[in-house]
């Protein structure tokens, strides 16, 4: 071990180390098993005489002579799908932007909603921020008003950097469940597919307006796992197939063109299965 950190650990107080153990606990839950493997290996020591002597805080146990360990969450700290104020909320968003004619007063609704999911995300509390970012792409996907979409394309650039750490730190945690012993994704092959094909379908947009879009292709590679490739694969190719090229066309359609290559670009880059 490093001498400046074992020398830090010695110097730590007992509340510093088990916020440390927690918070590596939630950030790479695999670590969970190994923390609790030790633990139980650990020799069960009384309390000393001069502890014993000491002012009881709130962190013992009184039903023993033993301190109570914090639990260790097995999953980051993300608020419950179920929560029925968070769904109101998220529902009530949709419904004022599918409704809203004023481009002021929906920029301003817009702007609400980034601000609420970044802020969410900066809590740590994923699920929220990504319900309301999937509010904002699924509003935008459904251009109602071409007039108001270059608004939604503002607000989405404005969250993407938050997008993209909350969904790339939700899409590689994985989940450890005491029952089976085993690890699974936070975030399931349902919901990850619901969110490839979203980003998916924001992506073509950007193509068809002439963007140079980098960062959804590389997004959507960072949130697919690998047994979510032959999907991403079947949404390329079926977009593919909509505008088969022919050889011997007179007119030559620049935008299919660009869109075609750039379809074909990524193809090539998904792993092979």
């Amino acid at each position: 071990m490093d001498p400046e950190l074992e020398k830090r650990l010695h110097n730590a107080s007992r509340e510093d180390l088990i916020q440390l153990l927690e918070e590596l606990s939630v950030r790479h839950p695999v670590l969970l098993t190994e923390i609790m493997s030790i633990l139980e290996r650990l020799p069960d020591e009384s309390v000393s005489a001069e502890e014993s002597d000491e002012e009881v805080t709130e962190d013992w146990d009184f039903n023993g002579d033993e301190q109570a360990l914090p639990a260790f969450p097995t999953h980051p700290i993300l608020p419950p799908r179920n929560n029925e104020t968070h769904q109101q909320r998220v529902e009530e968003f949709a419904r004022r932007l599918r409704q809203e004619e004023s481009p002021q007063v929906l920029f301003e609704m817009l702007r609400d909603l980034v601000e609420d999911a970044v802020s969410f995300s900066g809590q740590k509390e994923g699920y929220a921020a990504l319900d309301l970012f999937a509010v904002l792409i699924d509003e935008r996907l459904l251009e109602l008003n071409p007039v108001t979409t270059p608004l939604f394309d503002e607000m989405i650039d404005a969250g993407m950097y938050s997008l993209e750490a909350v969904l790339t730190e939700a899409s590689s945690n994985t989940l450890f469940d005491k029952d089976t012993a085993a690890l699974s994704p936070l975030l399931n092959a349902q919901v990850r597919h619901r969110w490839l094909e979203r980003l998916f379908a924001l992506w073509l947009k950007r193509l068809d307006a002439h963007r140079v879009e980098e960062d959804l292709p590389e997004l959507i590679l960072d949130v697919a796992w690998s047994e979510d490739i032959l999907h991403l694969r079947s949404l390329v190719q079926s977009e593919l197939q909509k505008h088969p090229q022919t050889a011997h066309a007179n007119i030559v359609d620049f935008s299919h063109q660009y869109r075609t290559k750039a379809l074909e670009k990524f193809l090539k880059e998904l792993p092979r299965t």
